[in-house]
């Protein structure tokens, strides 16, 4: 019974009731997303899809759609049990099966000429997917618009990303104007911003306990922009060494795919959430 309870505190609960991480089921998380890469990255290769920047770009509308679920879910709109699996970890199961599945069928319409490019076709499909999601939360919403918002987070944060786009050679990091390298940093720049907004200016909750932590430290959650930006800086420059050579590729691209996961998902949804004034 104990450790019944020990799952039903540490997981259900957090479900169940949609409240803030705890660093128990934060750690278990993070074990399962990067275990489900490497399982992810082994099938890719065995089914022989390639595996390069085209295909990280494509995958981004996915990661959006993602977060267009997770808000409709915010707002309340879905019942349950519908609703749990639009709730972390749940949904990044839901749309690893959809963006699989899309993936798994543009690839066989390609194989049997059905189509010339199945990553454009797959991107697409992600991309009406993503505005379908749009629509219905418009459709739906009860709670009022706040489309400053937009200008507040997604301007500093392209700004900042070019900034570092241009000046990267001086730097002698030119791989950051790469279209992948580009959006891991604007989505990490997007995350700590609308954090900052929503939490430190609108009154929202950050259910992360590590970012809550460092902005109880300094007292303001305006330290995150900095300190993710150092963070995903750093993170990229490893990926960069330890890909030299082309077995390590994969691998590069893969967890580059995965840092826009976390930085774009939890972007796009605070973004969204305050925007629709969720």
């Amino acid at each position: 019974m104990d450790l019944i309870d020990f799952i039903k505190r540490n997981y259900i609960e957090g479900i169940i009731n949609d409240t803030s991480y705890n660093h128990i089921d934060m750690i278990t998380y993070v074990i399962i997303l990067f275990a489900g890469v490497y399982a992810v990255l082994k099938l890719l290769n065995k089914l022989r899809i390639k595996i390069d920047e085209e295909f990280v770009i494509a995958t981004i509308p996915y990661i959006f759609m993602g977060s267009v679920f997770r808000v409709i879910e915010d707002a309340n709109i879905l019942n349950p049990p519908v609703k749990y699996f639009f709730i972390t970890p749940l949904i990044y199961f839901v749309i690893f099966a959809i963006c699989f599945g899309i993936l798994l069928l543009t690839r066989y319409l390609e194989k049997i000429r059905k189509i010339e490019n199945y990553l454009r076709v797959y991107a697409i499909a992600g991309v009406v997917l993503s505005l379908a999601g749009v629509v219905f939360l418009v459709y739906n919403n009860s709670y009022g618009w706040n489309l400053d918002i937009l200008v507040y987070s997604l301007v500093p944060s392209i700004v900042v990303t070019e900034f570092i786009r241009r000046v990267s050679p001086v730097i002698r990091m030119t791989y950051l104007r790469s279209r992948m390298y580009s959006f891991a940093i604007f989505s990490f720049l997007l995350d700590s911003f609308t954090t900052y907004i929503g939490v430190d200016m609108l009154g929202y909750t950050n259910k992360h306990p590590f970012s809550s932590l460092l902005a109880s430290i300094f007292g303001t959650g305006i330290v995150l922009i900095p300190l993710s930006l150092i963070l995903v800086l750093l993170i990229i420059l490893l990926l960069e060494k330890d890909s030299k050579t082309d077995e390590n590729k994969d691998e590069k691209y893969m967890l580059t795919l995965t840092l826009i996961v976390l930085g774009f998902s939890m972007g796009a949804r605070n973004l969204l959430a305050m925007v629709f004034g969720v």
